[in-house]
């Protein structure tokens, strides 16, 4: 269910006192966490309600296989603000294709438990629409339908740009991409469960590792030498000890000021950026 085929560091779980470590750090630096989860299924997480009360301003996106009734229960007697569900496609014979190993009908009929679960309470519901060269034909209103969300008023659908997580080339999903997609350099980081931290959650197979939590403070890791070369290097774009940054910028984007209005892009606000996405499905179209 993962985007990615490989995933080349280990699948594991992040130790219990790792995670209290990491909200220590992150909370003592003045920092917020976004997301509970790094290319993977949050739900898996045995004690993920007792990880949202610890980082209670964090959201949690899922593929939505394991959103049974208690999970769902515990997920609504925690603090936390906003879930993802990850359906992508409703189209049942290209759903299988963005999410490899998914159960289209099962996803379905339990999203929709849940939402009938979570009627009334204030937790927002997000449901994703992914924009995909197989996706072109699926609306928003689609998505409403399917899931009759005129009656969940906590609920809503989202719209996400499938973006080359995997390799940087043209494929059945999606075109090529030019720079750096994110839009924003080096201003979040990213803590894998054996934690060793990253600059960008693009770097899924740890290669360019900014340090270690399990041996150092979260500050020395973000003002460390390492840090200020790694910045350097991609201000330069030397991409030679920044193999993940060489992938996004194979097929050009070096310019600052292409990667200015990248930024200006990544910054707008929702409905102005659904305005670029159909720029992209044109092209998608082509």
């Amino acid at each position: 269910m993962c985007p990615l085929p490989v995933l080349r560091r280990p699948y594991e779980d992040m130790a219990w006192p790792l995670v209290e470590r990491a909200a220590q750090e992150i909370h003592g630096a003045g920092l917020r966490l976004k997301w509970l989860h790094e290319m993977g299924e949050p739900l898996l997480y045995a004690r993920l309600d007792d990880a949202i009360r610890l980082f209670p301003e964090a959201s949690v996106s899922t593929n939505g296989l394991l959103l049974t009734p208690d999970i769902g229960a515990k997920l609504l007697a925690s603090p936390l603000e906003r879930l993802r569900i990850c359906v992508d496609s409703i189209d049942p014979n290209v759903y299988p294709l963005l999410r490899t190993g998914g159960d289209f009908e099962k996803l379905v009929e339990l999203t929709r438990a849940f939402l009938r679960q979570a009627k009334g309470h204030p937790i927002r519901i997000e449901i994703q629409k992914m924009r995909s060269r197989m996706t072109l034909g699926e609306t928003v209103e689609d998505f409403r339908r399917l899931f009759e969300l005129r009656q969940f008023r906590n609920a809503r659908v989202i719209e996400k740009t499938c973006e080359a997580l995997d390799v940087n080339e043209d494929t059945d999903l999606h075109g090529k991409f030019y720079g750096c997609v994110q839009g924003a350099f080096f201003t979040w980081v990213v803590i894998f469960a054996d934690g060793r931290v990253t600059h960008c959650c693009y770097d899924a197979h740890g290669e360019q590792i900014l340090g270690d939590l399990k041996t150092q403070p979260l500050m020395e890791i973000l003002e460390s030498p390492r840090m200020a070369e790694l910045q350097s290097a991609f201000e330069r774009r030397d991409f030679t000890s920044l193999p993940r940054c060489a992938e996004c910028f194979k097929h050009g984007g070096e310019s600052h000021t292409f990667n200015d209005v990248l930024t200006g892009v990544q910054n707008l606000p929702g409905a102005a950026k659904d305005v670029v996405r159909r720029v992209i499905d044109v092209r998608y179209r082509g």
